[in-house]
């Protein structure tokens, strides 16, 4: 035992480094800690960009589905509906007798429901004080700066029927 601790008292003589300094991370532990965490963002990126593509592909194959009756939302009014899944909330407006518009109900902000305001004609986040044109869902006011998401709506057989528009594609 004796022997050990001799050799344990040695080794600090020759080799002196002070034991405080021993949770200091070195310039390479560092630099493998940062690059290990940008695969890991890169990587969650990737998920997240893959699972948006998918949502989309899907969405976009969705058929047409009868939401109200014709005379179930009046004229200046709106009805909530979940569209093309149940965790995807939706608004239908009807801006005149003859004129139904649709969109995703979540703002382009922060996810917050929208709500209609039939006076001002206007989609309004009340989270972020965001406002959206009621007549084709662009951003007009706030932080969102993106549109909503707008539907296809069609009316035949006295109901109301949306489909998810197909993605634009882009050059």
């Amino acid at each position: 035992m004796a022997n050990t601790a001799k050799r344990s008292t040695r080794w600090k003589q020759d080799f002196p480094i002070p034991s405080g300094e021993d949770s200091y991370a070195t310039r390479r532990e560092f630099t493998k800690f940062l690059g290990l965490t940008s695969v890991a963002f890169l990587a969650g990126t990737c998920i997240a960009a893959a699972r948006k593509l998918w949502k989309r592909a899907t969405a976009s194959s969705s058929d047409a589905v009868s939401v109200a009756a014709l005379d179930e939302v009046p004229a200046g009014g709106s009805k909530l509906f979940r569209y093309p899944t149940e965790d995807d909330a939706c608004i239908l407006l009807r801006l005149a007798p003859d004129k139904f518009v649709a969109f995703n109900q979540n703002c382009t902000h922060l996810n917050c429901p929208v709500h209609f305001e039939s006076a001002n004609s206007q989609l309004v986040c009340p989270c972020h004080h965001g406002y959206f044109s009621a007549e084709d869902g662009r951003a007009l006011a706030g932080p969102p700066r993106r549109s909503l998401d707008a539907l296809t709506v069609s009316v035949r057989d006295g109901q109301v029927w949306v489909q998810h528009i197909a993605e634009k594609e882009t050059a």
